[in-house]
């Protein structure tokens, strides 16, 4: 019986790695059959192996000056319905304010601080007071510095557009993005399922933009 379940772990593990192997370029041979203007293939692009019921995220930046077109594409067995959406993500200040403690209060604030320019994961600080060396006569004015905080923008959902395999824009500025690619189905509860698993491919391709106008 030991056996049998090694020799399947084995059997598990080699066609997980396989797939993965796979997944890592096929966005260039599963995407690229767009008859569009033609454009540069962008360093951005991903790919991943994921299943029925699944919902990933992936960030990239368009830059000012720049046409782009973002295809989506998947295997056979994940269905033809592959929904994603494209958020702009944004850094917004909250303005900085003075906080008074009094002897009475013994609560600890907790705060989101989005400082860092890395916008693929979040910082949290806790900020907690020492006042053991002010004057106890007197509460003590903290003048914080200034926090941000991340707010999500909807700009496109292929749901609205037949679901649609691609879509193009042009970055007036330079602008964060945040596409999350949903797969049709319910999520499997059974590991083993390899079947309910496919690769999804995102291509990113620019160009820059042609001036209109005189």
């Amino acid at each position: 019986m030991r056996k049998f379940i090694l020799f399947v772990g084995i059997i598990v593990a080699s066609v997980s790695v396989q797939a993965q192997t796979e997944c890592t370029t096929y966005h260039r041979k599963g995407c690229g059959d767009n008859d569009g203007v033609p454009m540069k293939y962008d360093s951005q692009s991903k790919s991943a192996i994921m299943a029925k019921g699944q919902t990933s995220k992936f960030h990239m930046v368009a830059y000012n000056g720049q046409d782009y077109r973002i295809t989506v594409c998947n295997e056979d067995n994940l269905g033809n319905e592959i929904r994603f959406k494209i958020y702009e993500k944004q850094k917004v200040l909250i303005k900085p304010k003075v906080e008074d403690y009094s002897e009475e209060s013994t609560s600890e604030e907790t705060t989101e601080d989005y400082s860092s320019d890395d916008y693929s994961s979040d910082d949290y600080s806790e900020d907690y007071s020492d006042d053991s060396y002010a004057d106890e006569s007197a509460p003590a004015a903290v003048n914080k510095g200034p926090q941000f905080k991340i707010v999500k923008e909807l700009l496109y959902d292929n749901s609205q557009d037949s679901y649609s395999s691609f879509i193009e824009f042009t970055a007036e500025g330079s602008i964060s993005l945040i596409i999350e690619v949903s797969v049709p189905g319910e999520e499997s509860k059974m590991k083993l399922k390899v079947r309910e698993t496919g690769c999804v491919g995102l291509l990113i391709e620019h160009m820059k933009s042609e001036k209109t106008g005189f």
